[in-house]
């Protein structure tokens, strides 16, 4: 069974206003990331983008786990159909993903794990896990990304 049910079609209909109000919401414009810009909302470290190239398709998801209210979060990962919630650790990440594809530390108390899921319609899932509070951010983008 795929682990991962959320069609790339679905995946870019999604907005984060959907989940959090407006005035909690800040609009970016012009945002770097993976060597791209960007536009998009964004709520503290949470952050849903859309190439400036293709301003309808939502194509990148970050999630601050430990900030956004519990059913907040449950939601989300519901519409993303993610089997994850906040504060698993690592052996139960890679229990349902397999061997991550890549592995980052850039904190030396908590470290990224990089998977590449979906058979179909493939994503790269970031999980960044904490050494004591176990999976506290997200990342997931429809792969390959367009220029």
């Amino acid at each position: 069974m795929e682990p991962l049910g959320i069609s790339h079609d679905a995946f870019g209909r999604l907005r984060l206003a959907d989940f959090i109000r407006a005035e909690h919401l800040e609009q970016l414009r012009g945002w770097e990331y993976l060597e791209r810009c960007w536009i998009g909302e964004a709520s503290g470290f949470t952050e849903w983008l859309r190439l400036e190239s293709a301003p309808e398709v939502t194509r990148s998801v970050a999630m601050d786990l430990v900030a956004l209210p519990e059913a907040t979060l449950q939601s989300m990962i519901g519409a993303l159909r993610l089997p994850l919630r906040a504060g698993l650790d690592q052996q139960e990440i890679t229990a349902v993903f397999g061997e991550p594809t890549e592995t980052q530390r850039f904190v030396q108390d908590r470290v990224t794990l990089v998977f590449r899921i979906g058979a179909v319609e493939p994503y790269e899932l970031g999980c960044t896990v904490h050494e004591e509070q176990g999976l506290i951010y997200l990342t997931m983008h429809p792969t390959p990304l367009p220029d």
